[in-house]
């Protein structure tokens, strides 16, 4: 599929769809930073002239310092507020509520599959409710494929996640299989096959009925039968609450 970026450059694309925005012209990295970090927080008094009403926030995180700081490279010339750390950060871009989720998606094919992101869009009076949402979509983005990710992508585990007594109790539940290295690459390929068992298998490069057996001791371990798909979301969100990792964003 043909992309913008097919044609013209990340910052090209960038600078068409901030032009309506008369941000003001913040050339210093420290201060612009600070902005960034304010906004986020919920400190903005509404004393910041020209800036936009509404952001897309996003979240993003790498595997090494060199791709996190491919991200914040892409995005240097345009109008984008950074709070950047060593290995993830967030952007503030500002746009329309039906553009937050092609830009990020734009931006990622533009520096590569080394990069989880994490998108939400709110006025600027919500953003710093709208970091935590980015902040906490991008954790359960860890443990999946790289990509882009927004919260109705992740809805069942994010919710799972504002419970911390729900989670722990998930947690505590799938402990056993987590323990058995088997038994976890089999809960996970069957999850990520979407119930697909002969997928499963093919995935793991075994024989159907090793798989079935791996699946009967995951039931056994569990009380939930991977067969039902009521019960595998049940344990997909509960390999969530016992792995999430914590994200390296700045504060």
């Amino acid at each position: 599929m043909t992309t913008v970026l097919d044609s013209r450059l990340l910052t090209d694309v960038l600078r068409d769809i901030l032009s309506p925005y008369d941000l003001p012209p913040v050339e210093d990295v420290a201060t612009r930073r600070q902005l960034a970090r304010t906004l986020l927080s919920g400190r903005d008094n509404g004393s910041f002239d020209g800036l936009a009403l509404a952001y897309a926030v996003v979240a993003y995180c790498a595997s090494t310092e060199d791709g996190a700081a491919e991200v914040v490279g892409a995005v240097q010339n345009a109008d984008v507020l950074v709070l950047d750390g060593a290995r993830g950060g967030y952007l503030l871009v500002p746009c329309a509520q039906d553009q937050h989720v092609e830009l990020a998606r734009e931006l990622h094919d533009r520096v590569g599959q080394d990069v989880w992101m994490a998108v939400a869009w709110a006025s600027r009076r919500d953003l710093a409710s709208a970091r935590a949402t980015a902040e906490d979509v991008l954790r359960i983005a860890q443990g999946r494929a790289r990509g882009v990710y927004e919260l109705r992508d992740v809805l069942a585990d994010f919710a799972v996640l504002r419970q911390p007594h729900v989670a722990e109790r998930l947690a505590r539940m799938v402990e056993p299989v987590v323990a058995q290295q088997p038994l976890l690459d089999a809960l996970r390929a069957f999850i990520a096959e979407d119930g697909n068992r002969a997928a499963a298998a093919r995935r793991l490069d075994i024989h159907r009925s090793t798989l079935d057996h791996r699946l009967r001791l995951v039931e056994r371990l569990t009380g939930c039968r991977p067969a039902s798909p009521r019960a595998l979301l049940t344990l997909s969100v509960a390999l969530t609450a016992h792995s999430c990792p914590e994200v390296p964003l700045p504060h």
